[in-house]
């Protein structure tokens, strides 16, 4: 009898517990556990100073920037016509006057739209040709802007590109240029350009 009130005591006092949100601790679980599960359970530190993080290439981003490259390389004249290396008329951001064009002066927003029509010629123009996309599109369709997409066509680079071979050593030699005397001479300010299209190439961007 004396056994069955005390098994009814504890009952009704463990119930109460519970209720009352009151639990009874059964010793210390951590020492039970396995040494080596501890171990894993330890805080990982990462050393966030070397893990290189690779940058999101941004089309409009990049495009905007090419544009504004552009710009800087080829200059303005004041928006006047001017005879570019090449010999060609030519007048704002490097537009070279087409049969029937009789710009005499421009402003900069005219320029803007005729640089942007001639750059997305370019693209076009590439994209018939080689199968690009991102950076490496971008990067070779300033080139075909630049020196012409028959120059690119009959290339090493282009067929470096088709091949998937680095184009590092092969960009470069496309910085000389033609002088009045016929003699090819290097030039610091192509190599720059080539440079950065290299740079555009590999997306080594900051």
């Amino acid at each position: 009898m004396k056994q069955s009130l005390h098994l009814i005591l504890v009952t009704e006092l463990v119930v109460l517990l519970n209720m009352s949100g009151i639990t009874i601790p059964a010793g210390n679980s951590e020492d039970k556990k396995d040494p080596d599960e501890k171990k894993e359970k330890k805080l990982i530190t990462v050393d966030h100073s070397r893990i290189k993080i690779r940058k999101v290439f941004n089309w409009n981003e990049e495009y905007e920037k090419t544009i504004e490259f552009i710009k800087k390389h080829e200059g303005f004249a004041n928006g006047k016509v001017y005879v570019c290396a090449g010999g060609y008329k030519t007048i704002g951001y490097g537009h070279k006057l087409l049969p029937g064009e009789n710009f005499t002066q421009i402003t900069k927003a005219q320029a803007d739209s005729l640089l942007r029509a001639d750059f997305n010629k370019a693209l076009r123009a590439l994209d018939r040709n080689v199968k690009l996309e991102g950076a490496q599109r971008l990067a070779m369709a300033h080139f075909v802007f630049a020196k012409g997409i028959g120059a690119f066509n009959r290339s090493t680079l282009k067929k470096k590109i088709l091949k998937n071979e680095p184009i590092d050593g092969e960009i470069v030699k496309w910085c000389y240029y033609t002088n009045s005397n016929g003699k090819k001479v290097k030039s610091d300010y192509l190599l720059k350009i080539r440079k950065w299209e290299l740079e555009m190439y590999n997306f080594r961007r900051s």
